[in-house]
Order: structure tokens, then C-alpha cells, then sequence
């Protein structure tokens, strides 16, 4: 079968119900720190029951979905499309629509036996730890581009029917962040309203309570105490300038 038909086989061919290639993820690490980062692979592979009649995934077209984006963010300026073909009159790396991408698609014309006797891989894609919690991302078969209707065409290796449809069982992958890594705090002082006031600044580590204590000299031990208010998470706080030595932490 030419690859002409095969093309027009994926434009045109109404949605179809089989599944002839399983869909998987993988995250390079399932549990990250705020500001941390990971990578999220996405590969395809024919099914087993097909793979010795099939020539190669021929394309795909994809969604990719993140149930909570206030958590961890996709970077889907760094996604990546490693071993597909990239032609820009048949692939895409798809639109935003919220935390989400639609319409990724793309084809595997220049890649004999894609995706037959081991997993290719379609996509990857930075992740970013935005804040403490958990989330989810899921692939799904692909929406959003009305000349697209099928989300895999698997192309035989002679004239039989091409194989459609991805099976998505597999294509979830759940990413856990936890508070900021270790954070190094440096504090900034400085004097308003005319000197009778001292303004402590320093930088947030997401994730953790803040508190500023104060200590009248250091020595061993150094006695510290906190600085009423507490906690401090806005960053900064406001004390009375007593004329006197002080230190703060």
C-alpha cells in the first residue's frame, strides 16, 4: 500500500474502534521538589497481535492532559518530538487549551519499523515543580484538528487493512511535589522612617513557615528570640530600632 493512500487514509477514515497500538509514559522521577524538575517520555508500540504484519507506526495524533497544573507545570516550550519525521505540512505540536495541549500529531515516514518490535518514542517533555501536591498526566487519543480523525495509523507490510486506534490504558503518569529543596536565606536590613524603624527582608522558600528571631549579642550559646508576628511569610518585617546592638536570623 502506497503512502499516499496511507495519508489519505488518516485524513479521511472515520474514527476508528480498534486498538492497534499501546500507549505508555514514563517520568524519569515520580516525586520532585518545588522548583525541581523531570522529564515526561511518551512512547507507542503496535500490539502484540499485530506486530508481525505491521511495517511501522505510520502516525499518531495525541493530547496530553494535566489534572492539576497548580502543582506542576508541563514546559511545553521544551517538548520534544525525538524520532519523528517533524515535516511541517504533517505534524504540529499542538495548541494550549488551559494546563492541557491538543493536536499533537506527527508521522514516521523516515523511520522503518517504528514502534514494531520495541517502543518508540513520540514525545518529551520538560516538568516543572510549581507547588506541594500531586498530579496527574494523562495521554489520550488526539482532538482539536477537524482534518485528523484517527489518533494512530499503522501501516501493513503488504496490502492488507492498516491497522487505527491507540490504547490508552497505560498512558497515565502521577507526579508527587513536595516542599522547596534546601534554600539558602540571606537577610537584608535596612533603615526607614527616619531611622526609627528596621525593614528585615529575605527571600520565601515555598513550602515552609518563616520566622525571624533576634538576638542582642552572639555568644556560645547565642540566645535567640522570635520576633512577634510570626510566621513571617510575606517576607519581610518591620521592627522598632532600639538605639541598641542587635542580630537577626
Amino acid at each position: 500500500m502506497g503512502w499516499s493512500l496511507l495519508v489519505a487514509l488518516l485524513l479521511a477514515m472515520p474514527e476508528a474502534r480498534g486498538q492497534a497500538v499501546a500507549v505508555t509514559t514514563r517520568l524519569e522521577t515520580n516525586q520532585i521538589p518545588v522548583g525541581g524538575a523531570t522529564v515526561l517520555h511518551v512512547y507507542a508500540q503496535v500490539v502484540p497481535a499485530l506486530r508481525a504484519t505491521s511495517d511501522r507506526i505510520f502516525a499518531w495524533y495525541v493530547d496530553l492532559g494535566n489534572t492539576n497544573a497548580a502543582a506542576a507545570r508541563l514546559d511545553y516550550v521544551g517538548m520534544v518530538k525525538p524520532t519523528s519525521d517533524k515535516d511541517p505540512q504533517l505534524s504540529s505540536l499542538g495548541s494550549d487549551q488551559g494546563a492541557n495541549r491538543k493536536g499533537i500529531y506527527d508521522t514516521f515516514l523516515n523511520l522503518p519499523g517504528a514502534g514494531v518490535a520495541a517502543p518508540v518514542e513520540l514525545l518529551t517533555i520538560p516538568v516543572v515543580g510549581v507547588a506541594p501536591g500531586v498530579t496527574r498526566f494523562r495521554v489520550t487519543a488526539g482532538s482539536g484538528v477537524p482534518q485528523l480523525s484517527s489518533d494512530f495509523l499503522v501501516a501493513p507490510k503488504d496490502s492488507s487493512v492498516p491497522g487505527f486506534g491507540g490504547d490508552y490504558s497505560a498512558a497515565v503518569a502521577d507526579l508527587q511535589v513536595t516542599g522547596s529543596a534546601a534554600c539558602s536565606i540571606a537577610v537584608h536590613i535596612e533603615l526607614i522612617s527616619n531611622g526609627t524603624q528596621l525593614k528585615i527582608t529575605f527571600p520565601l522558600c515555598p513550602g515552609h513557615d518563616h520566622f525571624v528571631e533576634k538576638a542582642s549579642a552572639l555568644a556560645n550559646p547565642t540566645v535567640w528570640a522570635a520576633v512577634p508576628g510570626g510566621p513571617h511569610n510575606t517576607g519581610s518585617v518591620v521592627v522598632a530600632n532600639s538605639g541598641a546592638g542587635a542580630f537577626f536570623r
